[in-house]
């Protein structure tokens, strides 16, 4: 097991379901979130019927909702265990994105924002990697939206190019709360 401490220098974007840095995860079997720079993990999300009471099925017209480490231990709770992460056989990549501490704080107001007004899901073009790509420009870390379709693993993509002192992990992912502050660290296991 290792643990990834997350300090207000660093940033990250998972990928779920990217089983290896070169693996590219099936379009529906991949999912984008990142970590704030005090190490809580956030990301961008569907609920609700969507259009007609059958959008849900095709990611059209979904409510958008923020999930933090709370709502991610109530509706996805794999997501932050590691061991049930295990259980469930769901990989991640992430990529560790060194910032300026400003630039850590502009991240962490982006999702802020969104959280108060996350407005509808879709999935082409408002999905979870569309917000996520969204929080990276806002910092200046990228200049433009997602190469493509913005996938998760589009955004990995464009992210590990761009920042050559980035650094990936895969495996089973999940965050312990620290202990003297506010925060969490990361735990990857193989």
């Amino acid at each position: 097991m290792e643990t990834i401490i997350v300090d207000g220098t660093k940033i990250a974007l998972i990928v779920r379901g990217k089983t290896a840095v070169d693996h590219e995860p099936d379009l529906l079997a991949q999912h984008a979130d990142v970590i704030l720079g005090d190490g809580t993990p956030i990301g961008f999300f569907g609920e609700g019927d969507g259009i007609s009471g059958s959008g849900a099925s095709i990611g059209f017209g979904m409510d958008g909702i923020v999930y933090d480490y709370n709502l991610l231990r109530v509706h996805r709770p794999y997501y932050i265990d590691v061991g049930l992460a295990k259980k469930y056989k769901i990989k991640s990549t992430v990529l560790i994105i060194p910032v300026k501490s400003a630039e850590a704080q502009e991240f962490k107001n982006y999702w802020t924002r969104l959280n108060k007004n996350p407005g509808n899901f879709t999935l082409l073009g408002d999905n979870c990697s569309t917000h996520a790509s969204e929080a990276f420009m806002h910092i200046g870390a990228t200049k433009k939206g997602i190469p493509g379709l913005d996938t998760p693993d589009n955004l990995y993509k464009q992210l590990s190019t761009l920042r050559s002192n980035s650094k990936s992990y895969t495996g089973y992912i999940g965050f312990k709360k620290k202990e003297s502050v506010n925060g969490f660290d990361l735990v990857i296991e193989q």
